[in-house]
């Protein structure tokens, strides 16, 4: 490739000349230094100079070359007349100079232009790598959208005012949960951290000391929990020999990784905190739980005093402890879990003890690490208008001496306008006090084209009709689409956005650059306009067609549909959540969903009756929702029939006797919610209304943990038979079985929609 600059290091005694005219000349208003075409320059660093800071010297030079279009005349050398460009302190000789870098943080840099000439430079090559990024992004327009897209403008020269400016991050560490979090472009240009320091991260009971392996000898290891020993839950911190094998563990773990520094002693995902008289007696003596947890952790500190030992402030260990003040190498991950996001944390009366428990543990300690959460898990693919909430909420943290921030998103998998929301937050972690509209316009603007204006008025539309009922709609970050079906995504709404999205991907129809971009953001909205047309119980919107001769399933929607799995493939998005069901299961779902809506049910709602008692949480509104064609869906809040330590018998009496070989139900499986599916169905019938027979059914074991949140359909067919009367007998565990961190307490059945053919 033809060289356009020249990229050269120095000795000190020819540098420092030029580093001193740098320094020192006065720069008028009017002044500046311009990167032009046929334009002499040089690109300089140090004999010393480390790998990141010659990519630094290298990245200008080829992005110079794309900005400009044209070969630049490569000046002879410094000195000869034409003007540098210094990166890295490898290149500074100054002593006054070089003291000012040195105070810069790890990733502080300076951008200083005067006397023709121009240096970049922080404490190391990354920060160098900051630098020419930050100039490229200021001073010429560069986006850097993700790892592999970015938005390089053309033009003609590159102009950088005289003068210097020092940046420095306002957190040490941030990071952004999404795809590109471990992209080496994406996180040097949009200048993120990363978990290369990290040993050992986060719930790590179970991976310090194993079930497997202690549990079978040693189950006073572990939680005390309604007066068992579990196996799945937290470990008995009042136990020595606990704090003695997590201690020694570690040290093993430490041993094959030194150069590591933050290693996470923390509890596992999950409650089952120890209940023994001597775990109490800490949590009375600390004024909660977390105390035990902050007392665990400063004793492993003390063993390795040049080790950071990070553990979690976490559901029931979020508020701070009292009489305990975490040691001076003790992490704490503060997280906000249980939080509403359709308002910022600090307005919100539903946060206010979040905010509380966030100044208790600030005024404890500033060895914080803010968990965030900012996307919706249980439903990537569902808009989640929560923009307006992130900039106060970071701003919010900032103000209470939080250094480090991790803004958890979807991972390596997409979620709503995923690409915007890792920008926008990369960008406010480094300076939370820039112009967040700007942000998000500018991104949209180049990152969409023709079909900008559509997607901002989705944004747009999307966050005002939260915002208009923000005070009652709470924004679950395990919510379902069926959670906002009276707000943000109602059917006006939804069909809007499905509207908006067809018309920006008839803007950009034939751009093999855009289109893409554009299927993948509507994935969301066609997600949540399916979803509606499956759980709303709108004839409006629907997968079936509602006629006076009967119903049938919609073809324009089953077509859509398949569009969107089709579209899932084009654009990898294939996610539905966090636990990754995928695009192609829930259409499977949808579409025996579908298949038994359309079906003549020969039984009313009315003639339906539990002669097990439902749970009255969970009743919408009784037996006869099991009829009433609105199917429950992926989770057990969303129109389903609940059973507690029991198992569950329905009847079913036809105002006639039916005729009947086919029942097909929906049972729920949710092993986080303690719900498993039933160990054996019977079903039978009566001819009389007063005898029985069996005529189906099956058994069924469940002998592991699934996270998953899964309906199953069970169909099953027998020789046709005359019944007055049904019976269906689903027989309970009763009781969560020993592996599960629910082990003795109530289990659950979950069932909805009982078809009769």
């Amino acid at each position: 490739m033809k060289r356009d600059t020249l990229l050269c290091s120095l000795s000190p005694s020819a540098t420092w000349a030029m580093i001193l005219f740098l320094i020192l000349t006065s720069c008028s208003s009017d002044s500046c230094f311009e990167i032009k075409r046929s334009e002499r320059y040089a690109i300089v660093t140090g004999d010393n100079a480390d790998s990141l800071t010659l990519l630094a010297a290298a990245e200008l030079e080829k992005y110079i070359e794309q900005i400009t279009s044209e070969d630049l005349i490569t000046a002879g050398g410094p000195g000869q007349g034409g003007r540098t460009i210094f990166i890295g302190r490898e290149s500074i000789t100054d002593t006054a100079l070089l003291a000012e870098t040195a105070s810069l943080s790890r990733d502080g840099f300076i951008i200083s232009a005067g006397g023709g000439n121009l240096l970049l430079a922080g404490n190391n090559g990354a920060a160098d790598l900051h630098a020419v990024y930050t100039l490229l992004e200021e001073h010429a327009g560069c986006i850097w959208f993700t790892g592999s897209e970015q938005h390089v403008p053309r033009a003609k020269k590159i102009t950088i005012p005289d003068g210097k400016k020092i940046y420095e991050p306002a957190f040490s560490f941030r990071v952004a949960h999404f795809p590109d979090r471990d992209n080496a472009q994406f996180v040097h240009r949009n200048k993120m951290s990363t978990f290369g320091e990290w040993g050992m991260f986060v719930h790590t009971f179970q991976t310090l000391m194993p079930p497997s392996e202690y549990f079978g000898k040693h189950p006073e290891y572990f939680s005390l929990v309604n007066g068992r020993r579990i196996q799945d839950g937290q470990l008995c911190l009042s136990n020595p020999e606990v704090i003695r094998i997590l201690a020694e563990n570690l040290g093993e773990r430490m041993k094959e990784s030194p150069d590591k520094v933050y290693w996470s002693v923390s509890q596992n995902d999950c409650i089952n905190y120890c209940e023994c008289d001597g775990c109490r007696k800490l949590y009375e003596k600390y004024g909660n739980i977390s105390g035990a947890y902050i007392e665990m952790s400063n004793k492993i500190a003390a063993r390795f005093p040049d080790k950071q030992i990070s553990t979690l402030a976490y559901q029931f260990t979020r508020q701070a402890p009292v009489n305990i003040v975490p040691a001076p190498n003790v992490n704490v991950m503060f997280c906000s879990i249980e939080c509403n996001r359709s308002m910022p944390l600090g307005d919100d009366p539903r946060s206010a003890g979040f905010v509380k428990d966030l100044s208790d543990w600030s005024a404890l300690t500033k060895n914080i690490f803010m968990w965030d959460y900012v996307v919706q898990f249980r439903t990537y693919l569902c808009p989640f208008p929560n923009f307006h909430t992130i900039q106060p909420n970071i701003q919010l943290f900032h103000s209470h001496g939080i250094p480090m921030m991790f803004q958890q998103g979807s991972g390596r998998s997409w979620s709503d306008l995923a690409e915007l929301k890792q920008y926008y937050i990369s960008k406010l972690l480094w300076d939370p006090a820039l112009d967040g509209d700007s942000l998000i316009n500018r991104f949209i603007t180049a990152y969409y084209g023709q079909a900008a204006p559509y997607i901002r008025e989705y944004f747009d539309l999307s966050h005002a009709s939260l915002q208009s009922v923000a005070e009652v709609q709470s924004l679950d970050i395990y919510g379902l689409p069926s959670y906002y079906f009276s707000s943000f995504l109602s059917r006006d709404l939804v069909t809007r956005y499905h509207d908006l999205m067809d018309m920006a991907e008839e803007a950009v129809a034939d751009d093999t650059v855009l289109l893409p971009r554009v299927l993948r953001a509507r994935m969301s909205v066609d997600f949540a306009w399916l979803d509606y047309a499956l759980n709303a119980g709108d004839t409006a919107l629907s997968f079936i067609n509602h006629t006076p001769s009967g119903k049938s399933v919609s073809e324009e929607m089953t077509a859509a549909l398949d569009r969107v799995v089709q579209n899932s493939e084009k654009t990898d998005v294939w996610a539905v959540s966090e636990h990754q069901y995928s695009l192609q299961e829930y259409r499977d779902h949808v579409k025996r969903i579908v298949s038994m809506g359309v079906k003549e049910n020969k039984v009313r709602p009315e003639e339906f009756r539990s002669l097990t008692e439902i749970h009255q949480r969970y009743s919408v509104p009784g037996a006869a929702s099991l009829a009433d064609g609105i199917f429950g869906g992926r989770g057990y809040s969303q129109g389903w029939l609940g059973y507690e330590g029991e198992d569950m018998i329905i009847e079913i009496t036809p105002e006639a006797p039916v005729e009947t070989g086919r029942i097909s139900m929906n049972f729920l499986c949710d092993h986080v919610s303690w719900i498993f599916l039933p160990t054996e169905i019977t079903i039978e019938t009566s001819a009389d209304g007063v005898s029985f027979n069996r005529v189906a059914g099956g058994t069924y074991e469940t002998t592991s943990f699934d996270q998953d949140i899964t309906p199953v359909h069970m169909e099953y067919e027998f020789p046709e038979a005359k019944a007055a009367k049904i019976r269906i007998t689903a027989k309970s565990m009763k009781r969560c079985p020993e592996w599960h961190r629910g082990a003795g307490m109530p289990s659950w059945i979950f069932i909805d929609e009982i078809v009769v053919e």
